[in-house]
């Protein structure tokens, strides 16, 4: 496991340094600028796309009005999570988003910085949106919707969500990596006759049939070489792999983004047989791995949380064939592509929809191409 790694306040306290400029500006003159496409999104995690080229964001909010001391720090919860869609974001610049489930638990700071909630949502038509949530509503704090901690839940757009399976008590009966409870939903994806939920404290891709029932699709390999070997972790020296997202490969299998405990160079991204949840193929040499993406001519699309120089995050593009390049973008989390290849990312993804004190660093996401790079 990798607690401080995968939980969102963990991580996400710490970054907030608004030091990369919104897309557009004379670095980029020399390539395709990514577009903004939505705007004063609250902490924007995994995107995703329905079979009809709609855009599904995670919002995991600003937390709540309710708060409590937990470990010396001051944790805000309430609903303000939500999923929100853009139609046809191959056109779409600058627009707000529509929110189409609204009421999810949220769990920040006072600021609504780096807020935990529904890190994730899939969904293959607005009438079949399934979300992965992470909260813990302190102790003493009542009349919110506990019952979503930890969960798959579903929802239908201007409907409320409801739970589907309990991932953290699958979890907790089961440890299907072994090394001791630990539970944190990050990641779904919807394939029809079950859902995928990347357990990301748990290292592990749990499979959700339609009766709600939970099976083992694949339990993740531990991170070793490098600093990975001096890491001390559950008995032995590794990094964990931390599941953070998944999406579709060019050829229906599936993408896993790990997250490789932070430790440089541990990032991985697997493909994953859509059946079986053997592992196909696996890129290495990434850092803080939060999404990743395949395009139809095989080109993979990774954000690094806080990659680049200066640590304020980056995408890196992996051609089938040739070197990897980079594009600078702040706090970069979820990533998908669309048939036409028009690559999506969410951008400060750790930023309220009012940003962090600076102009344009309100939550975002971004569109760009190959040519970006």
């Amino acid at each position: 496991m990798c607690a401080a790694a995968t939980t969102g306040l963990a991580i996400t306290t710490v970054l907030v340094s608004p030091a990369v400029a919104a897309p557009g500006g004379p670095a980029e003159a020399s390539r395709l600028a990514p577009v903004p496409v939505a705007r004063q999104l609250d902490n924007p995690r995994q995107l995703g796309l329905t079979d009809d080229g709609v855009l599904v964001i995670a919002e995991s909010g600003t937390g709540g009005d309710d708060c409590a001391v937990v470990g010396g720090e001051q944790v805000c919860v309430g609903t303000t999570g939500a999923v929100s869609i853009v139609r046809r974001p191959s056109k779409a610049q600058g627009v707000t988003a529509e929110r189409v489930v609204t009421g999810l638990l949220s769990e920040a700071g006072p600021s609504g910085i780096g807020a935990t909630g529904n890190d994730a949502a899939s969904a293959r038509s607005l009438d079949r949106i399934f979300i992965a949530k992470d909260v813990d509503v302190p102790d003493g704090i009542n009349g919110l919707p506990e019952e979503q901690e930890g969960s798959l839940l579903r929802a239908a757009a201007g409907q409320p969500a409801v739970v589907v399976a309990d991932i953290r008590a699958y979890e907790s009966a089961n440890d299907p990596d072994g090394q001791g409870v630990e539970s944190n939903p990050y990641g779904v994806l919807d394939l029809g006759d079950r859902v995928l939920v990347a357990d990301a404290a748990g290292n592990d891709i749990l499979a959700v049939d339609g009766s709600g029932e939970i099976s083992v699709f694949a339990v993740l390999p531990n991170v070793s070489g490098g600093a990975c070997d001096t890491r001390p972790n559950q008995g032995g020296n590794f990094c964990d792999p931390v599941p953070t997202s998944l999406t579709f490969s060019r050829d229906g299998d599936v993408i896993v983004a790990g997250l490789g405990s932070l430790v440089p160079g541990a990032g991985r991204v697997w493909e994953l047989d859509r059946q079986t949840g053997a592992i196909q193929q696996t890129w290495t040499g990434f850092t803080g791995v939060t999404g990743a993406a395949q395009d139809q001519a095989g080109n993979l699309y990774v954000s690094e949380l806080f990659g680049g120089a200066d640590g304020a995050g980056q995408v890196v593009f992996v051609p089938k064939n040739g070197a990897r390049a980079t594009l600078p973008v702040p706090s970069p989390a979820g990533v998908v592509v669309d048939q036409p290849g028009n690559v999506y990312v969410s951008a400060y993804s750790l930023s309220p929809g009012t940003g962090l004190g600076a102009p344009g660093t309100d939550g975002q996401v971004w569109r760009l191409t190959k040519r970006s790079f």
